[in-house]
């Protein structure tokens, strides 16, 4: 995920954007703030991403920027390279539309917040783009959303995009202090999956050709953001390091140690201590750790356990 700025004309008050990115003109890709196009593409390598969704704010906000960076990003990784883009649409026109399509977009999915947003809609859906409507279910909007939906399927939309309403530090007391509550597990907004699949079976009914999906909260927690941190972990993986459900950990000695077990591909030597992996050795060691991370770059150090002896 390319976030190209945090600049936003709409003030949705369920944005879920943390403060430190919330209406600020920064770039991050993933968790790396980008400050060079190096740092764009060491991220994207290190994922093994064959794609990147370009959101915000709203990246329209910068087009110029955006178009470099669909460009740039086109020319090094070939045009198979996926690239879609998340838009409010309140700058979003012809001009614009023709400008991304030219550039290499391949996907624009719009967030419906008014009238305008569905004239950017109508604007886009004459282009080569893939266009795709991508909204939060607010609870109870069932009617409303199935309306919606039915305009869209006669504009011609590829396909819908429902996500349950996401809950975090920043949208929390917005949330509240409109009537709604949050489930317990603390991740989404009680009645929205409910409402989310009432509109599934009510475009089931109406016998619908379009496409309506449903993102669960807790599907982008446990699985895509679990399957990236794979992928970047399978993606930078150093030699004494062994992969743990998209976490990384490694065995650490202290210098002098580690006896006869330092030899070619059983440990290495750096900042003063030994590194191995657990399956390098089946013998008992002297004093030690296991240090588990995230596998970002450098690492984020999670946890640090005893060790008294490597596992087989």
């Amino acid at each position: 995920m390319l976030f190209i700025t945090g600049l936003c004309a709409e003030r949705c008050f369920y944005c879920p954007i943390s403060r430190d990115r919330a209406l600020r003109d920064v770039v991050f890709i993933n968790e790396v703030e980008v400050r060079s196009e190096n740092d764009m593409l060491r991220e994207v390598a290190c994922s093994l991403s064959e794609g990147v969704g370009v959101t915000g704010g709203d990246p329209l906000e910068v087009l110029s920027r955006v178009v470099d960076v669909i460009k740039y990003l086109k020319d090094v990784f070939g045009s198979k390279f996926h690239i879609h883009l998340y838009t409010s649409g309140s700058k979003l026109d012809e001009r614009s539309v023709s400008i991304l399509e030219n550039a290499g977009l391949d996907e624009i999915r719009i967030h419906i917040t008014s009238r305008r947003s569905l004239e950017a809609l109508k604007a886009a859906i004459n282009s080569s783009l893939d266009v795709v409507v991508e909204n939060p279910v607010l609870p109870g909007q069932t009617s409303s959303i199935v309306g919606l939906i039915k305009d869209l399927d006669n504009i011609g939309v590829k396909y819908v995009n429902l996500n349950e309403l996401e809950v975090s530090e920043s949208n929390f007391q917005s949330i509240l202090i409109r009537g709604f509550k949050v489930n317990p597990d603390g991740r989404s907004v009680t009645g929205s999956k409910e409402t989310a699949m009432e509109i599934l079976n009510n475009v089931k009914d109406l016998g619908l050709s379009i496409s309506v999906h449903f993102c669960p909260a807790l599907y982008k927690d446990l699985h895509q953001y679990s399957k990236r941190l794979m992928r970047r972990a399978l993606g930078t993986k150093r030699v004494f390091e062994d992969i743990i459900n998209g976490l990384v950990r490694w065995v650490e000695l202290d210098d002098g140690k580690l006896n006869d077990l330092w030899v070619m591909d059983l440990a290495v030597r750096m900042y003063g201590r030994y590194l191995l992996r657990h399956s390098f050795s089946k013998r008992k060691v002297g004093i030690g750790r296991v240090v588990e991370a995230l596998p970002l770059t450098p690492r984020k150090v999670l946890n640090e356990f005893p060790l008294n002896t490597l596992p087989t």
